[in-house]
């Protein structure tokens, strides 16, 4: 287990097969497939993006996209990326709007997702901030859960969704303000100095230039106000998992939606290179039900099992394992603009 100069908190309680109650896996997967194939990818990178490290090495291909490994801070990141343009087509497409749909926008579990997903996050959040200001700004606000819960603790909120979809959702769902904007620095004056906590869940994995939003935010907070983020955490044993399997992956390894997948140390030098320390950090995933789910496909018994009928009431703990060795499949943390 790794060490920080931040407590680190380590599993998190979810009911995986709930949440992908609608999901019908198999589907998805061949959907992701033919999605990524169809996206032609671009010249490959010389640097690491998170680090500017000059030293990474070939994980594996997924897709047609290659995913590398950092010497540098332990990261992995495509490698042969799409253009910007070929990346903007690829969220505004119909597949990425109906998946969306199936796992956020969707009535049947977003009361679950609000409850056990998101309050547990946004009050850990506010127990590591020391930010003065009672404002909230989301960063890729998607169907408003986030802000839901903000809001009701008490924080004036605003959210930044430029999918059309899910920035409606969120407004018609919870009540809650959504701009259809970006953060760059033609926009930042807009928002300097208004919020004292800036989340960005699910978003830097999703960008080209990490480091750019990261500076473009930075512009917007002054001293003592709190950035939290949440992305996929690398290495866990769900991208074990997709490396072992690499043609049956529609999560985490998902060339191009997900173009990083950050340690925790590659996390904290980014983070400091842009005026922010950590305040703490939390791993938690979905690891024993990725694996598990995985191998259905290739053992079909295991779907009508004893065996697996024996495991699912032991997921929770099973998962709790995996997080306590720092393999888990996302990390969030909160830090604080110096």
């Amino acid at each position: 287990m790794a060490q920080y100069d931040f407590p680190v908190k380590r599993s998190k309680p979810i009911d995986s097969g709930r949440l992908k109650k609608d999901l019908n896996k198999s589907e998805s997967i061949a959907a992701a497939r033919i999605f990524s194939e169809q996206i032609e990818n671009g010249p490959a990178l010389q640097r690491c993006p998170v680090c500017d490290s000059a030293e990474h090495t070939k994980l594996l291909t997924v897709y047609g996209f290659d995913y590398h490994e950092c010497v540098g801070c332990g990261s992995a990141f495509v490698c042969n990326p799409p253009s910007n343009d070929a990346l903007s087509a690829a969220y505004r497409s119909d597949y990425y709007t109906k998946a969306n749909k199936v796992l956020y926008a969707n009535d049947s579990i977003i009361d679950y997702r609000v409850a056990q997903v998101f309050k547990p996050k946004i009050e850990f959040a506010i127990e590591h901030s020391r930010a003065s200001k009672k404002t909230w700004l989301d960063i890729g606000c998607g169907v408003g859960e986030a802000l839901s819960v903000a809001k009701g603790h008490g924080y004036s909120t605003l959210g930044l969704e430029p999918n059309v979809m899910e920035a409606e959702y969120a407004a018609k769902r919870f009540g809650v303000e959504v701009r259809q904007d970006y953060i760059s620095k033609d926009t930042v004056s807009k928002y300097r100095g208004q919020y004292g906590v800036i989340s960005m869940f699910s978003v830097l994995e999703h960008v080209p230039d990490p480091n750019q939003i990261l500076s473009d935010v930075s512009a917007i907070q002054g001293e003592g106000d709190t950035l939290v983020i949440e992305v996929p955490h690398f290495p866990s044993i769900s991208t074990m998992s997709q490396m072992t399997f690499p043609n049956h992956i529609n999560r985490m390894m998902h060339p191009p939606l997900h173009l990083f997948l950050f340690s925790l140390r590659g996390l904290e030098g980014m983070l400091k290179r842009h005026g922010y320390k950590i305040n703490a950090a939390w791993l938690f995933g979905q690891d024993f039900y990725e694996m598990i789910s995985t191998l259905g496909f290739f053992a079909p018994a295991l779907n009508q099992s004893k065996l697996l009928s024996a495991l699912s009431p032991m997921i929770g703990d099973l998962q709790a394992v995996i997080d306590n060795h720092d393999l888990s499949d996302e990390v969030l943390v909160v830090a604080e603009r110096t």
